[in-house]
């Protein structure tokens, strides 16, 4: 047998069993995963918690970052500001 004639040899007995055991077929497909989808629905829930708890600890983590380099700018630029008044020459005198 050649594969054209196994293909429609094929084709025509997948038709007759869906034909005479079409609603058996869907039956046990609706009912044989019902758990395994209620499981998988559960833990998609249980992923969704999880991200949520992670995204926001981490904008809490980015907002006490962003705080703490706000305080650090502040202070390098006062020591910065101090620094240069300390190393400015004095202006000069005319004392000749």
């Amino acid at each position: 047998m050649r594969s054209g004639e196994a293909f429609i040899l094929g084709t025509i007995t997948g038709a007759v069993v869906v034909w005479l055991w079409g609603r058996d077929l869907e039956a046990y497909a609706v009912d044989g995963t019902r758990e395994m989808r209620a499981k998988a629905a559960e833990g998609m829930r249980t992923v969704e918690e999880s991200a949520a708890s992670v995204i926001d600890r981490g904008g809490t983590s980015l907002r006490r970052a962003e705080q703490l380099l706000h305080g650090t700018k502040k202070r390098v630029g006062a020591a910065l500001r101090a620094a240069q008044s300390a190393i400015r020459p004095s202006p000069a005198t005319g004392t000749a």
